[in-house]
């Protein structure tokens, strides 16, 4: 299966062979979860190390992501924020243009945070892909080992099912994203909380927000297990960075251009948007807003005007609804495995983006919890790929309907919505 990932033709171009391999691999990963179990952490370490070296020589040929990596650390070398200009700006003309018409979207800033810079800047700023992805692959085989020593009856198939999870082999030492090393600082900071080690999980969780800004949603419940100490420690060094990073430009970047722009493989969202629509609740408070306007005049209203469309308020809607929910998972749930398994879930559900690496943050978690919904949707989630780059014949929402349909099938059984506790046990298992 590794191999055939290594020589299958370019994904962009000829999708099904990587999908079949994709589906052979997630065959292999179940049974070495189930077979595996007891071997040591060394010979996990192992396999999981074969399977990500062997792609570390591939070019990426799902995302562009990793090219932005090099360009920023590229930028930081030549003494330059990567935060001050878009790659097209005429003040970088000079800097690598080789590798600057390999990197997507030229005209926004980056939008990765102080300490994803630093790797980029370390690893990837002497142009070494090779380097950098190596340094990612690190950090994923990093999870197998703290899954393995997390203890709980869930740790040693944990361990061995990421260890095999074609998900993190192809995303991470094949694409070379940089969401491994966030979520193995975001797990490390759920163990060292747990363990009463609470100044630490605070530096770690703070490290995994200036990763990728992904870890947020598990904050609260940290901080609640680890009160003062932690929350210190996190806001201390987040704020040290923050400000480390500010010299010259904000850190945000390209953010808010993310925030308001992108979508992909998300059903809440394109729902949301047509129930905005169908509302009408866009026009009806841009014309309550224009009543105001023309009493008040305020200075700043024409710069409100552009967010007056179903889209912006369909993502509003989602944010407030995420927002209520992370509150009430960090008041109302005490298990801090669970709280952070929750808050993540619904972090990535109600995104209008989910790319198929954003699952690296929470299969951890659900590999430790045999959660069937989100162990399901880690196997299946790169046909998601086919709606970048479509399939002859398969439409849009067929491949919408076999990512989610099962999903929220077993999503209902683990809540309990409509089966015993038994039933999903055995599901898992």
């Amino acid at each position: 299966m590794a191999v055939g990932l290594l020589l299958r033709p370019t994904a962009r171009v000829s999708l099904v062979p990587y999908l079949f391999l994709f589906l052979a691999g997630s065959l292999v990963a179940i049974q070495a979860a189930r077979s595996l179990s007891a071997s040591g952490r060394g010979f996990l370490l192992l396999c999981g190390a074969l399977l990500r070296a062997t792609l570390l020589w591939r070019q990426p040929d799902l995302s562009d992501d990793v090219h932005r990596y090099l360009w920023d650390g590229r930028v930081a070398r030549a003494g330059i924020s990567p935060y001050a200009y878009a790659p097209d700006d005429p003040a970088l003309s000079r800097v690598d243009p080789a590798l600057r018409s390999r990197v997507a979207h030229r005209d926004i800033r980056t939008v990765y945070p102080p300490a994803a810079q630093v790797v980029f800047r370390v690893f990837g700023g002497g142009g070494s892909l090779f380097l950098l992805k190596s340094v990612l692959a690190a950090a994923d085989l990093a999870i197998v080992a703290l899954l393995w020593s997390s203890g709980g009856r869930g740790n040693a198939f944990a361990a061995a099912l990421y260890a095999f999870h074609p998900l993190p082999v192809t995303e991470i030492a094949g694409e070379g994203h940089v969401d491994a090393l966030g979520a193995a600082l975001l797990f490390s900071s759920l163990l060292w909380a747990a363990s009463g080690r609470r100044a630490a999980s605070g530096l770690a969780l703070a490290l995994s927000v200036m990763t990728k800004y992904v870890a947020i949603a598990a904050a609260l419940p940290i901080f609640r297990r680890g009160r003062a100490a932690c929350v210190i420690s996190a806001l201390a060094l987040s704020s040290v960075l923050w400000l480390w990073a500010a010299r010259g430009s904000t850190p945000a970047g390209g953010l808010g251009q993310f925030a308001t722009r992108w979508d992909f493989n998300s059903v809440l969202y394109p729902a949301a948007v047509r129930g905005m629509e169908a509302s009408r609740l866009p026009d009806t408070a841009k014309d309550l807003f224009i009543e105001w306007k023309d009493r008040r005049n305020p200075p700043w209203a024409q710069r409100v005007f552009p967010y007056f469309y179903p889209e912006f308020f369909a993502r509003v809607f989602l944010a407030v609804i995420l927002g209520a929910l992370l509150l009430f998972v960090a008041v109302r749930v005490p298990d801090l495995e669970k709280a952070a398994f929750v808050s993540l879930s619904a972090l990535l559900l109600f995104s209008p983006t989910l790319y198929p690496w954003y699952l690296v943050w929470i299969l951890p978690l659900a590999a430790r919890r045999r959660d069937p919904a989100f162990l399901y949707l880690s196997f299946v989630i790169p046909i998601s790929y086919g709606l970048a780059f479509p399939l002859p014949g398969v439409p849009a929402s067929l491949l919408l309907g076999l990512e989610y349909v099962p999903f929220a099938v077993f999503l209902s059984i683990s809540l309990g919505l409509f089966r015993s506790e038994r039933t999903a046990e055995a599901i898992a298992s």
